[in-house]
């Protein structure tokens, strides 16, 4: 596990590498005009930067909270006993699964409370969101969590530390993951110059994200609850997964209707 020493303090990878992921994301926000074209279409005086770092700011603290709540609710054994480390965030443990929906629960109640739309500002999050999900993988890497099956030393696999800090030869699980999400950002930003129509940038992005988690844990070893022989992660990301496609699915069927001129329920 990589760890920095400051005196007494010490600070693990995961945090750093995490809030790293989020600056870089913030700053996307405020600085790129790649989903210029369809935010234009937001109906405020206030700059276009401003609405974009607001939303995600929105998006972040709705999922950063609801990432702990799920994995505190998944480890409720040790946490009712130490209810106070709940709030230690420093500590780690967030469930991916619970921050992908906190996330879009933060962003509607931005978009309602602000009456702006919602897929528009999803689509300026969607490669943020993959920025995130790269920096958690990484994050992962450097501290040895979401680590991969052990393995019979095959030649592609190399020694990798898990959260107790031994070293044996696993699944590149995490490596995968950062692999995996730093092309999925590549794909994103070059659809995102194509400037498809809102909500299909956004939905994308959740599908690929969930996939990845979806795929990788079937790889990982790291402990958590089973249901049915299935990883809780696994049943999540396969939630996740259904919600992206379903969505995408029902942005295409209604840009369709739109081009084809057929007017909606109730026109």
């Amino acid at each position: 596990m990589i760890q920095w020493t400051l005196g007494a303090v010490v600070q693990n990878a995961f945090p750093f590498i995490f809030t790293l992921g989020v600056i870089v994301s913030l700053l996307w926000l405020g600085l790129s005009r790649t989903n210029q074209t369809s935010v234009s279409r937001l109906p405020s005086r206030t700059s276009l930067p401003i609405i974009r770092i607001d939303a995600g700011l929105a998006a972040l603290a709705v999922g950063l909270i609801s990432a702990r709540l799920g994995f505190v609710a998944l480890h409720w054994e040790y946490y009712a006993s130490k209810p106070i480390e709940v709030l230690w965030f420093w500590q780690g443990g967030l469930s991916w699964v619970g921050g992908a929906l906190g996330a879009i629960l933060g962003l509607g109640l931005f978009c309602i409370l602000t009456r702006h739309p919602f897929w528009p500002l999803a689509d300026t999050l969607a490669l943020p969101g993959m920025v995130v999900a790269l920096a958690c993988w990484s994050g992962c890497l450097a501290d040895g969590c979401a680590y991969g099956r052990a393995l019979d030393s095959p030649l592609w696999a190399s020694p990798t530390p898990d959260m107790f800090g031994s070293r044996n030869p696993r699944w590149p699980t995490q490596m995968i993951g950062v692999v995996y999400s730093s092309l999925a950002l590549v794909l994103l930003y070059w659809l995102a110059g194509h400037h498809p129509k809102p909500g299909i940038l956004a939905c994308i992005s959740l599908s690929m994200i969930a996939a990845g988690a979806f795929a990788l844990s079937f790889t990982r070893s790291d402990p958590i609850m089973l249901l049915s022989g299935l990883r809780l992660d696994t049943w999540g990301s396969a939630a996740i997964l259904l919600l992206g496609g379903a969505s995408l699915t029902l942005c295409g069927l209604h840009h369709r209707r739109r081009s084809d001129g057929i007017p909606k329920p109730g026109e």
